[in-house]
């Protein structure tokens, strides 16, 4: 007596239309979020190098208000090591006489940014020759 199985077999090939639309729901979530994470990358490191301008800037200013207002002559560019930092960048001074007693300085950074464009940092005080500001 011979027993005999009879097995039967669906072979399926390809994806369901669910399996399909569930992909590409993943795929496009992954590519929203890689996009996301590279631009907040970009502002971030725009945001340092402006920080790092800032107090390029500030220092300098602090600097020249130390000398005194005598000795505050002509403005020109400057050299810092924290310029190194910051992609192309350079800085300079001006002065200006804004009355007999009273001489408005600048400082300015500038530097290439992520997009290209030229990036600038000023800051103004005045300096009196008496003191006072």
């Amino acid at each position: 007596m011979a027993v005999q199985a009879c097995y039967t077999f669906k072979v399926t090939r390809g994806f369901t239309l669910i399996e399909v639309l569930i992909a590409l729901f993943v795929a496009s979530l992954l590519v929203a979020f890689v996009t996301i994470v590279v631009g907040t990358i970009k502002v971030v490191r725009d945001a340092s190098y402006e920080n790092i301008a800032f107090h390029v800037a500030e220092d300098k200013l602090d600097e020249l208000r130390a000398v005194g207002y005598a000795s505050l002559t002509s403005g020109g560019s400057f050299s810092s090591p924290e310029l190194v930092r910051i992609p192309q960048g350079s800085a300079s001074t001006s002065i200006r006489a804004v009355n007999s007693k009273t001489k408005e300085v600048s400082a300015g950074v500038s530097w290439s940014g992520n997009d290209g464009t030229t990036r600038v940092v000023s800051l103004t005080t005045l300096v009196t020759e008496t003191g006072g500001l």
